[in-house]
């Protein structure tokens, strides 16, 4: 779906639904997600886990991942891939800030963040000519005027996380090269180039490189989550034969030191060689992963490496650190919102009826803790 900018801000005129006071100054945790309702219609909703939706801004197209500027009350919404553009709203009350367009024969893969200083903001691109990603650089001061951009040293990039202490960049790039005028159809399937780049933001060098080399090729590296002390987690999805099951869990460190993490093969086998997004607990010791295509989340213990099981939600996929320790709020497609323990497979409905109405995409940002 191709949007102009005019368009798009006349179909955001008049769209935001207040549903609570504005979200800063609350007692309670604020998460935000996309998400479509009942009549198809896509938002961004701000929500908190024990008192439900508490205002949306609707968007003319799905959006994907979501960004949230460290200064200000800026945050901004990223379409899916391939989309081509991004929207900036004022988290405090839902109020549309502006509209950003991908430029030509360039769009964006779903995924951003802001530098700490929350001056500029960077996106994952991907450059059409030249079949590279390139990360985007957008300058807040100036109405997020793209000022320039930097490679990411590989194909398809998705993810990009900043490494705490490091000031370097880590990005997920999947190997997959895709165009617009296909969709999400991967064009290189038998000659996907999975890496992780670890990328200087202020000269675009890459200081590592992590190639998993052709045995490998079919796992494309998506999610990310990072930790205080720089290790990150990467989540993937596997494109070769379904009956191969790699491991589809791994760290990294900022030397660049990696380890697969484990699992038994009857829950890899449940997965379904896909896994949509990742996520710490607020300690940072616990992994959540989940699997839209399996209708499962799994669970891992960082720092041991050790499994810790699965527990099952059909067309689950956005998951964020929940207040308690070992906890993570998780959604669901179409289930609604759950709260789970990693030490259990049970899962707690959060939220009753009002977050059943809508379709939970596929990540979950913590407004405010």
């Amino acid at each position: 779906m191709q949007i102009d900018r005019r368009s798009f801000l006349i179909a955001l005129a008049g769209s935001f639904a207040a549903g609570a006071a504005p979200a800063f100054g609350r007692a309670e945790r604020l998460y935000v997600s996309s998400v479509k309702d009942m009549r198809g219609h896509s938002h961004v909703a701000f929500f908190t886990a024990d008192g439900g939706i508490l205002f949306r801004t609707e968007l003319p197209d799905r959006g994907h991942d979501l960004a949230l500027n460290p200064i200000n009350t800026d945050l901004a919404i990223f379409a899916r891939r391939p989309g081509n553009w991004l929207a900036v709203v004022d988290r405090t009350d839902g109020t549309v800030r502006t509209v950003v367009r991908s430029p030509p024969r360039r769009h964006y893969y779903g995924h951003g963040l802001y530098s700490a200083d929350g001056r500029l903001l960077y996106a994952t691109e991907n450059d059409l000519d030249a079949g590279q990603g390139v990360l985007g650089i957008y300058d807040v001061a100036r109405n997020y005027e793209r000022i320039g951009e930097q490679p990411t040293h590989g194909i398809g990039p998705h993810d990009v996380a900043f490494l705490p202490g490091n000031e370097l960049l880590l990005v997920a790039n999947g190997g997959q090269k895709t165009d617009p005028q296909t969709g999400r159809e991967i064009l290189n399937k038998a000659q996907m180039s999975p890496s992780l780049s670890f990328v200087d933001p202020l000269t675009g060098e890459a200081k590592h490189k992590i190639d998993f080399g052709r045995d490998m090729s079919g796992l494309s590296f998506r999610h990310l989550a990072v930790a205080q002390e720089g290790e990150a987690v990467f989540a993937c999805q596997y494109e070769g034969e379904p009956e191969e099951m790699p491991l589809l869990v791994g760290t990294v460190r900022p030397d660049g030191t990696t380890r697969m993490l484990a699992m038994p093969d009857d829950d890899l086998y449940r997965l379904n060689n896909y896994l949509g997004a990742v996520s710490l607990d607020g300690s940072g010791q616990l992994i959540c992963a989940t699997s839209p295509r399996g209708g499962m989340a799994a669970f891992w213990d960082r720092m041991s490496g050790t499994y810790l099981g699965l527990a099952a939600l059909p067309d689950v996929c956005g998951v964020a650190p929940a207040p308690e320790s070992g906890t993570f709020v998780i959604s669901s497609g179409n289930a609604g919102v759950r709260l789970a323990r990693a030490d259990r497979q049970d899962l707690r409905r959060l939220g009753g009826s009002d977050f059943d109405r809508y379709m939970w995409d596929n990540h979950i940002r913590v407004v405010s803790a």
